[in-house]
């Protein structure tokens, strides 16, 4: 058996040592690779770039190792068994690599063991050992403990190399919390300085967890659950493994004891976080697509499904939040407006199509410029307005005898329970069998054309009606009515900045680019006059669609004098009401 000593060695140089212990075989290479990309997040990062000072030895004498490409070594060969020395540099705070310092520490075994050819499908073993000045700190992690009293240091294992890189751990003077959800034990453990009411926390984590469990008929694809979670200043992030989750966190995120009752847009984030890689345990982690089934860690691992893994997530973190009972249905169509503007605000939503976008993600959404706008769609915002479709034709062409989360749960159980995988084509597929509903056409148009999706005629058949309206301002997207609608528009986003107005990105076609500014320039002044980030709303106010004014920019060191027409502003915030509670009740919780 394979076996990972692992301990932080340096906190102040953020570096854990790794030994990995490979039992002795015919006298052979061993070749050692390290994964070029984590599951789940799509974009290749070459975590074997943080390795440092790789040796080896075998009976005590040192043994040739060779670096044959950017993550892969071969050791010479012997007929001993063989130890692997080397260190990782961690400081890459976020929930895909691994982070050390003095207060914490937080890794993924896809940044930290080296897979050895041959062994992949065989146990591994895990020790994680702490030096005698942290011998106080917790350990949280979802993988199987062998040896080591509850959130302590001690032995874990895995069945194989890719379960081995899904049990993340989390490291330090954790804050550990228990509950109770569909009779499994979840904890939510934090690292880093908070103010947290657990308790509420807790609470309402159980109530989204309860609902998800009973959502897929109680079939539960774990034996425990960790919300593990790193609470910093500013910062969000999720990455689901397969009973737990690593969540990123701003401190304003988690609700305090002094907080009222009402939950406010910042917690409600956290928890539609939670909500989403908790569902995730199903729907990604169990059932996924074929083309995962194994995992291809080396290079990119290319499918067009992700707007179903990630959209339909989408689509339930927020509903099943207000399912719950946590938001009311008014703050619910809020977010589902948000999502409409997020798609259709820029003419990126017209070029690409959401299959696409799925199967680009390693060099377009994982790696957006400012022009991405303009040039990509989101295959989580646009896929979760496809799930939006999916579930209400199935309530409508059902008499709201079947919704697309009962259609979930039998899918589960079908391809997700004993990992067969799912093609493009299964899904509606599997609804024209078992339900005699017959959704493919929809899908394919939905998935592979730019095609409008008829979610304004399927959401007036529940009830519920969309007014489009001008926003509060160029950089903002919102699901409600501004309070001082924009009289004219820029058509770019703005950041303030000591050096003048940055521009963040420019809307194609837009008074912006009309005007020959671009992503990076510094507007300094408008119609002769200074334009700062608290004088633009003034500056709005003095000018209707059609006026003319100069523009003085600088792009790098150069200043720029532009002429620039105003436009009226497109109508980019999506306002959903509820027009007949008596339809909308079979779809929200009034």
């Amino acid at each position: 058996m394979l076996h990972y000593e692992i301990s932080p060695l340096d906190p102040n140089g953020h570096q854990f040592s790794v030994t990995l212990k490979i039992p002795a075989q015919e006298r052979q290479q061993v070749e050692l690779k390290l994964p070029a990309w984590i599951p789940g997040s799509y974009m290749i990062r070459d975590f074997a770039r943080n390795i440092l000072d790789l040796r080896a030895q075998a009976n005590g004498q040192s043994l040739n190792v060779t670096a044959t490409d950017k993550q892969t070594w071969q050791v010479e060969a012997t007929d001993h068994a063989i130890e692997v020395y080397y260190q990782v540099y961690a400081f890459d705070l976020s929930v895909r690599s691994a982070y050390l310092d003095q207060f914490f520490g937080f890794f993924n075994n896809s940044s930290l063991c080296l897979a050895v050819s041959g062994y992949t499908e065989q146990p591994h073993r895990l020790t994680l050992a702490l030096p005698v000045e942290l011998q106080h700190w917790h350990v949280a992690t979802g993988m199987p403990r062998q040896s080591g009293e509850a959130f302590a240091a001690g032995q874990f294992e895995a069945p194989n190399y890719e379960a081995l890189i899904d049990y993340p751990l989390l490291l330090g003077e954790l804050d550990i919390h228990e509950f109770i959800a569909g009779g499994i034990k979840h904890s939510f453990v934090t690292a880093g300085r908070n103010f947290a009411d657990a308790q509420r926390i807790c609470g309402d984590l159980a109530r989204i967890c309860e609902h998800q469990i009973n959502l897929f008929d109680k079939q539960v694809p774990f034996d425990n659950y960790l919300f593990l979670t790193i609470v910093v200043g500013s910062g969000f992030g999720g990455l689901e493994h397969r009973n737990s989750t690593a969540l990123v966190c701003s401190r304003k995120d988690l609700v305090s004891p002094n907080s009222p009752a009402a939950i406010d847009a910042n917690y409600r984030t956290f928890l539609s976080l939670c909500s989403h890689e908790y569902f995730h345990s199903w729907n990604i982690k169990t059932l996924k697509p074929r083309e995962f089934l194994p995992y291809q860690l080396d290079s990119e691992n290319y499918t067009r499904q992700l707007w179903f893994y990630e959209g339909i997530t989408s689509y339930f973190d927020d509903y099943i939040v207000h399912q719950a009972g946590l938001i009311d249905a008014k703050t619910y169509l809020e977010l589902l407006g948000m999502t409409l503007a997020r798609v259709y605000r820029g003419s990126g939503v017209d070029r690409q199509t959401v299959g696409d976008s799925s199967l680009q993600a390693w060099n377009r959404f994982y790696k957006q410029d400012e022009n991405a706008p303009n040039a990509i769609v989101s295959y989580y915002a646009k896929g979760a307005l496809i799930a939006l479709c999916l579930d209400l034709m199935i309530r409508q062409e059902t008499r709201n005898e079947l919704s697309l989360a009962q259609v979930m749960a039998k899918y589960w159980a079908a391809f997700g329970r004993d990992l067969r995988g799912t093609s493009e084509t299964s899904f509606s597929e599997f609804l024209a069998e078992h339900y005699q509903l017959h959704v493919g056409a929809f899908i394919d148009r939905a998935v592979n054309t730019t095609e409008d999706l008829p979610v304004e005629s399927l959401l007036q058949h529940v009830g519920i009606t969309i007014e489009r309206s001008a926003p509060q301002d160029d950089s903002s997207i919102a699901g409600k009515v501004a309070s001082e609608p924009l009289p004219v528009a820029l058509g770019a986003k703005l950041k303030a900045s000591s050096a003048g107005l940055e521009v963040q990105v420019v809307y194609a076609d837009e008074a912006a680019h009309e005007a020959g500014l671009s992503a990076q320039d510094r507007i300094i002044a408008i119609d002769n006059l200074q334009a700062t980030d608290s004088s633009m709303r003034e500056i709005f106010s003095r000018y209707q669609p059609g006026d003319r004014v100069t523009v003085h920019a600088f792009r790098r060191d150069q200043l720029l004098a532009l002429e620039l027409r105003w436009q009226a502003p497109k109508q980019t915030n999506f306002v959903l009401t509820v027009a007949e509670p008596q339809r909308a009740q079979n779809w929200l919780k009034l």
